[in-house]
């Protein structure tokens, strides 16, 4: 009796602990390294041809040297931001053209509502005289692979999605870090993407994790909420009529092809 008493008792006891370790308020903190691949003479195309021999040997040396940014990633599992860091620190790139482009077009962080499926992501863009918010829900269609590896200390396993409906996106996810998180407007995988890579307009982008604190801490995150509301589709088509419109006003100097 005396022994079923003791093991009635110690089971109550794990049973507590483990509900208590489930609910226990935990956040995360994780900073990524951004990695930006570009080709010169296809990022040449994009340059009107009156400014290509002003910028040619200033993007050649940047590209050259490598393109590097941090990202902090904030998340309570429940919702996260994406941020970009603005100061330059001795891990990224210094101040060049593209550095400066990037800067200026993601100042503002990805946000991302973790308790929809698919996970839903908001991202505020202001483009002068008019401001966006692109609230939008993607399904990456995730396809778990067999291939392991180890990533920044972690155990993980490859994962291959789709973004934007035609761009391939490899991603490697720690089942040991239980948020189903990652970076810019990536996640659902089940744990957290520890490297995704994909490449858009010619760039390669590669996201790594370079360190990573778990805290007990409450992070609260407040959802953006102003802007004219469109998908990322949506927005998609805004910026190919405004690039046309620039294209019209620069006159024929710009490649198409």
């Amino acid at each position: 009796m005396k022994k079923l008493l003791l093991t009635f008792a110690l089971g109550l006891v794990t049973t507590t602990l483990s509900f208590a370790q489930e609910n226990k308020n935990q956040n995360i903190e994780a900073t990524y390294v951004c990695e930006m691949k570009l080709d010169l003479e296809e990022t040449m195309k994009q340059i009107p041809q009156a400014y290509r021999s002003q910028v040619e040997g200033m993007l050649k040396a940047e590209i050259d040297a490598g393109i590097f940014m941090n990202y902090f990633l904030n998340s309570n599992g429940k919702t996260s931001t994406f941020k970009l860091e603005q100061k330059i620190s001795n891990s990224q790139s210094a101040g060049g053209m593209i550095v400066q482009q990037m800067t200026a077009m993601d100042k503002n962080p990805y946000y991302k509502d973790l308790t929809t499926t698919p996970i839903s992501y908001y991202k505020e863009i202001d483009m002068g005289v008019k401001q966006y918010l692109i609230k939008d829900a993607p399904n990456f269609n995730w396809k778990i692979t067999r291939e392991k590896a180890e990533i920044a200390g972690y155990k993980v396993t490859k994962a291959e999605g789709v973004m934007m409906d035609s761009i391939k996106v490899d991603a490697w996810y720690a089942p040991e870090i239980t948020f189903k998180d990652g970076p810019q407007n990536l996640g659902g995988l089940p744990g957290l993407i520890v490297k995704a890579e994909y490449e858009v307009n010619n760039a390669k982008m590669i996201f790594t994790l370079k360190d990573l604190k778990i805290s007990d801490k409450e992070l609260k995150i407040n959802l953006p909420t102003k802007g004219t509301v469109v998908t990322e589709a949506q927005f998609m088509e805004e910026m190919k009529k405004l690039q046309e419109q620039y294209k019209e006003m620069m006159g024929s100097g710009v490649d198409t092809q």
